[in-house]
């Protein structure tokens, strides 16, 4: 949800020399231009599930019983029956504009929508059906990953009073330029443009199973949502009520439930909190790492922890981490492994399984949790590793090339049962 901070433009930055004076000039420059929607008019739109369409940015992946649901980044879901993973159909695709995370409980999808959570029933995923909103739930500026936007162009400023951003589109821009006349009379102009590039669990009864790096998460009958610094606490026993927000001391960017705590992966160390009342989360401890992003995945009284470099987060390491959750106070960190570029993981029993970012995907034997790196059971190189959701002995994995599904029954013998390609 908040996964990219909006740039724009600097319009004013004066240079004052003791003497000088001051003139003003003109520039006319292509930029990118936000496309509003009046937000009643875009919140009264109907949700009808199209034809199934190509997949293009592949963002989080969910697991429904036989439904595996793909999100297009920022533009809505796609819907697929995979009781056949050699064969996953694609049911069709549900446009919902700024959407990135998913969570289902008891047929009931819940989605991210801009700053509003949208649930759905889909009963009949066929004929998915809208049932509410709640707005203004979350913040909002993700706006350099709505679509439409020229990474190449500056961007000009987003005015929220205007509506909803629902694109960009390019055109002229003029811009008044105040520079200053320094003793030498020659014109100062530090006017400056950003171009801002784009940035590019543990399941319950009724409940579906999505990855490591997920921001909604679900357990019992409420809804946990993460923000940068805020945990949102939902009841959706009954429709949807929004209980609290919980302020966060980190920068937090992934969920993890597992035994009545969440685990929090933030960009400077681990956080865990107490469900004992599960509608008002308590801190219980902290884990300190260096700065970086932090999908985390649990398995009994042990978390493991994936720090990379080059993301949004920072990055100051590329490696495993093995936690020690014995005493959920004051966890420790066991042991720590060397990555090129670890991303998303996920764990089956004494199988670990390491989305490697350009290296692929990486599966471990963790038997012996002080050897992990010594017993590596396959690689699958030349794909840009992102997630994975392991289950029932399949494999899900999300890349840039698209969703490639394995079968682990044999670990021997770890095969690939399709692929749903990205198509540029």
């Amino acid at each position: 949800m908040k996964n990219l901070k909006i740039f724009v433009p600097a319009l004013l930055l004066f240079l004052v020399a003791i003497t000088g004076c001051s003139d003003k000039s003109v520039k006319i420059y292509t930029a990118n231009v936000p496309v509003y929607a009046d937000a009643a008019t875009w919140r009264a739109t109907t949700f009808t599930l199209g034809t199934p369409t190509a997949l293009r940015n592949p963002g989080k992946i969910y697991l429904y019983n036989d439904l595996l649901i793909v999100n297009e980044h920022m533009q809505g879901v796609h819907i697929y029956d995979n009781s056949n993973p050699s064969a996953p159909q694609d049911l069709g695709f549900l446009p919902v504009l700024a959407n990135v995370d998913i969570a289902v409980r008891n047929n009931i999808m819940y989605l991210d929508s801009y700053s509003d959570l949208l649930s759905f029933d889909i009963s009949d995923p066929r004929q998915p059906h809208y049932l509410n909103r709640l707005t203004d739930v979350f913040s909002f500026d993700n706006y350099l990953d709505i679509p439409g936007l020229n990474g190449n162009l500056p961007v000009t400023n987003v005015d929220p009073t205007l509506g909803i951003v629902t694109g960009w589109k390019q055109e002229k821009t003029t811009e008044e330029i105040y520079g200053y006349y320094g003793r030498g009379g020659m014109l100062e102009d530090f006017s400056t443009l950003s171009n801002g590039g784009v940035a590019g669990i543990a399941a319950f009864p009724g409940v579906g199973q999505a990855g490591s790096t997920a921001r909604f998460t679900i357990q019992d009958h409420h809804l946990y949502t993460l923000e940068d610094r805020e945990l949102g606490v939902f009841d959706i026993a009954e429709g949807m009520i929004h209980v609290s927000d919980i302020g966060l001391t980190r920068t937090s960017e992934t969920l993890f439930p597992q035994e009545g705590y969440l685990y929090i992966g933030t960009t400077t160390g681990l956080s865990i909190y107490s469900l004992s009342n599960p509608s008002n989360p308590t801190f219980v401890s902290d884990l300190a790492h260096a700065r970086s992003c932090d999908p985390v995945v649990v398995q009994g009284d042990k978390a493991f922890v994936t720090l990379s470099t080059g993301t949004n987060c920072g990055g100051a390491t590329n490696s495993l981490f093995v936690i020690d959750l014995a005493n959920i106070a004051a966890p420790s960190t066991l042991y720590e492994y060397p990555l090129t570029n670890p991303k998303g993981l996920g764990v089956d029993g004494n199988t670990l399984f390491v989305c490697d970012g350009a290296d692929g995907l990486k599966i471990f034997d963790k038997t012996d949790l002080s050897q992990i790196n010594n017993h590596q059971i396959s690689h699958f190189g030349g794909i840009v590793a992102a997630d994975v959701i392991p289950r029932n002995q399949v494999l899900i994995l999300t890349s840039e090339a698209g969703i490639v599904q394995y079968s682990y029954a044999d670990l021997n013998n770890i095969v690939e049962l399709s692929r749903i390609a990205v198509v540029q």
